[in-house]
């Protein structure tokens, strides 16, 4: 079972998921012998398989004895993947209600700046940090590189569209999101791809532009909270953690040095000179 316990991230009791592997195991039993091959006790089985009916994991034949079928392993997959996919965008609505109502609860005494958290990895970076563009109010400046896209790519695997998120509250608050790519000739071809992969997700997009290497990559969100990204070129996933800090003061000057950078940044791809041989590298 320990290698079923991803099944728990989607809500599976440990009863479900015995179940469900029972099932698996057998495809097509009836309760008593899913109650012996998962070692389940009798009470428990017919709550499970009800479950595990409403999330479209099994097929239940209304027969007596009660039949059950399991689906093919990669519907099984599929499914788990759709379902992790709707608790998080679940997640993301009730979250920005849950905005307002602190918002309310704080009335004037607002923090202004002081806050900063860390997040070790490309995972993390992406699911606290970046996911937190998707709760922006007035504006969002990003500057991306490789690693990003990467860490994004990578993210999306795993069944988290962060750029999603982001797209639906910007569409949803209608605040600009302006987008600079720094890209080098040899990661052109990199770019071209996720740009297709992520047209949809990138079509609120205030303007996307595209500029040599800084190698700092960076967001600013409401002018007041900044996203440092740390990268190195020796680690395979390269993004290794990140800073948020919310400080006005340091928000300041990023957004200046963004304008000045959006200004001199490229305004199409046939710009970008790039070698056709060059393969993508894996996330």
């Amino acid at each position: 079972m320990v290698d079923f316990e991803l099944l728990s991230r989607i809500g599976l009791t440990q009863y479900e998921r015995q179940t469900l592997v029972a099932l698996l195991k057998c495809g097509f039993a009836d309760a008593a012998t899913l109650c012996q091959v998962g070692e389940i006790p009798t009470s428990k089985i017919y709550q499970a398989t009800e479950r595990l009916e409403s999330l479209g994991l099994i097929s239940v034949q209304r027969s007596r004895p009660r039949q059950f079928a399991a689906m093919s392993a990669s519907a099984v997959v599929e499914r788990i993947g759709q379902i992790a996919r709707e608790e998080a965008e679940n997640i993301a609505q009730e979250s920005q209600r849950l905005v307002k109502v602190i918002e309310d609860a704080q009335g004037t005494s607002k923090p202004t700046s002081g806050f900063a958290d860390v997040a070790m990895g490309r995972m993390q970076h992406v699911r606290r940090h970046v996911a937190s563009l998707a709760g922006a109010n007035k504006s969002i400046i990003s500057y991306l590189e490789l690693p990003d896209v990467l860490a994004i790519y990578a993210a999306k695997k795993e069944g988290f569209n962060v750029l999603s998120s982001i797209r639906k509250n910007v569409e949803a608050q209608n605040i600009p999101h302006r987008i600079v790519f720094g890209f080098g000739p040899r990661d052109a071809p990199i770019l071209m791809q996720f740009l297709r992969d992520f047209h949809k997700e990138l079509r609120s997009a205030t303007g996307v532009r595209y500029s040599g290497l800084l190698g700092h990559p960076f967001h600013v969100v409401d002018e007041e909270t900044v996203i440092l990204s740390l990268d190195n070129p020796f680690l395979l996933e390269r993004r290794f953690s990140s800073l948020m800090l919310r400080s006005p003061e340091l928000a300041a000057p990023m957004c200046t040095g963004f304008d000045e950078l959006w200004k001199k940044s490229m305004r199409s791809l046939k710009e970008i000179d790039c070698d056709p041989r060059l393969t993508f590298p894996k996330a």
